[in-house]
């Protein structure tokens, strides 16, 4: 099973943007037969709903300096094999965990660089106008790598 897991802070500003793209395309995700998890900062219990056969895509904030708003692609087991790649408020909980079961998860980290992070409920500015392109970016490279894992299945 493909599986979509967004982790954040709410009331972190852009912290909040996976979640935020994640419940936009909910919807759409599930229409293509992939589960949608709304982990926000609870990545424990996430951990807990994967299976070692599922192919997982973690959507998570990340600074990493480069423009607000761009998504960035890695594969799973590139992330687990570094310490960290990217300075992410949630990047080694998860991580960690998978690396502490020896859980040899398929898929991909997908970071969406941040603007500002600070107390707030609400994104800012920039994010909020680049919400719609985040999420048409994030839905192509899905379709992307899950169709090529069915050619190379």
């Amino acid at each position: 099973m493909v599986k979509l897991v967004a982790i954040g802070n709410r009331f972190m500003k852009d912290d909040a943007i996976a979640i935020k793209a994640a419940e936009i395309l909910e919807d759409r995700l599930i229409r293509q037969d992939i589960h949608v998890i709304i982990g926000e900062t609870d990545f424990q219990n996430c951990f807990y709903l994967l299976n070692k056969e599922d192919f997982v895509f973690i959507l998570d904030a990340l600074s990493s300096g480069a423009e607000p708003g761009s998504v960035h692609l890695t594969s799973l087991e590139d992330v687990m094999s570094q310490p960290s790649l990217f300075s992410m408020q949630h990047d080694l909980s998860m991580v960690e965990l998978m690396k502490l079961y020896g859980s040899p998860f398929k898929g991909y980290l997908m970071g969406i660089e941040i603007c500002e992070i600070g107390f707030g409920q609400e994104l800012s500015t920039v994010l909020r106008d680049k919400l719609p392109q985040i999420c048409r970016v994030i839905e192509c490279a899905i379709k992307k790598i899950i169709s090529e894992e069915i050619t190379n299945a």
